[in-house]
């Protein structure tokens, strides 16, 4: 039983949130894992090097940190790549990205249906056949903004679902689709909360008519257009894709830091009655969060008499974030 805690723990600081796409390398896409399907110029598509948000990688404040470097598509380029899946994903699928806008120069104007840049992949390799959950950009009513839409899938008149409003360039965003097969069905979400349960969806689209694909195998990456009318010059940064929001979502770790609040004390540990108490040195009532290995908060409470009740966890390994007048600590935790 110590080496399943021990191993709790260890999932608790590197667990994998779904599968991450890498900008790891140096040079072309081509040349680190990712396959040129259509575009006559392989090579344009690179891994940037030079200094972002965080080293040379976009980030996104409460994400889990960023790791390698970035991709940029740029107003005039036709390479397009795609990266396959570790498996074939069914069902409902999810992935997420950074993308920040560099200018908005090579964007259609926002009076159009603008291009898009990422899409999911109904195969994978040097062909592929269906581009569902396609995200869009076009230039903002305002001066140095853009807009971004969601369009399901090709077929019919392009009419992707565009949010309304204006986006500064220079900022960095975090970009989450959802695509249902079923239904044929795309949503996208702007800046939710990492770590939190799905939101309602800030646009959502199924005005493609091309058939659904029976799966998905890879994640894509277009450049439409020309230099001043299509996809323009955007950065792209962390990729994931998974089978569910959470895997696609991951809050920054907790990190586990001892001592801050005098005498504190959290008892039994490991949990196996549905009660935990918690204790210090001051009488002060305590606000506790509980937070599972995904970073996903599962308990906020209050207690003035050191018991919280735990009862409606499941089994496994928690962190838990204790605050006392203006000071917070935070342990680790087990429940049977």
């Amino acid at each position: 039983m110590k080496k399943l805690y021990t191993l709790s723990f260890i999932l608790l600081a590197s667990l994998s949130f779904g599968q991450t796409i890498p900008f790891t390398g140096t040079g072309a896409l081509t040349a680190n894992g990712w396959t040129l399907h259509s575009g006559t110029t392989a090579g344009q598509l690179t891994i940037l090097t030079t200094a972002s948000d965080s080293g040379s990688s976009l980030s996104f404040t409460g994400l889990a940190a960023s790791t390698g470097n970035r991709t940029s598509v740029i107003a005039g380029n036709s390479e397009d790549d795609n990266y396959p899946t570790t498996s074939a994903l069914t069902g409902t699928i999810y992935y997420s990205a950074l993308i920040k806008a560099v200018d908005n120069t090579g964007m259609n104007l926002n009076t159009s249906a603008g291009d898009y840049s990422l899409s999911l992949g109904g195969s994978a390799g040097s062909t592929i056949s269906n581009l569902p959950a396609r995200i869009y950009v076009r230039q903002g009513s305002a001066v140095n903004t853009f807009n971004i839409g969601i369009l399901n899938n090709s077929g019919g008149t392009v009419a992707p679902s565009y949010i309304a409003t204006d986006f500064a360039v220079s900022t960095t965003y975090f970009v989450v689709v959802k695509f249902v097969i079923a239904t044929n069905t795309a949503s996208i979400y702007i800046n939710p909360t990492p770590g939190a349960v799905e939101p309602t969806a800030t646009a959502t689209n199924a005005s493609g008519t091309t058939t659904a694909p029976a799966s998905i195998l890879s994640i894509c990456i277009r450049q439409g257009g020309n230099a001043t009318t299509g996809t323009g010059n955007v950065e792209i940064d962390e990729i994931r894709v998974g089978s569910d929001w959470a895997s696609v979502t991951p809050a920054a770790p907790l990190s586990v830091k001892q001592n801050k609040i005098s005498g504190l004390n959290v008892y039994p540990n490991p949990v196996t009655n549905g009660t935990l108490y918690i204790s210090s040195d001051s009488a002060s009532a305590k606000s506790v969060e509980i937070y599972d290995i995904l970073g996903k908060q599962v308990l906020n409470a209050k207690t003035s008499n050191n018991a919280v009740n735990v009862s409606n966890l499941k089994g496994g390994a928690y962190i838990v974030k204790i605050t006392e007048e203006g000071k917070t600590d935070t342990r680790k935790l087990i429940i049977e």
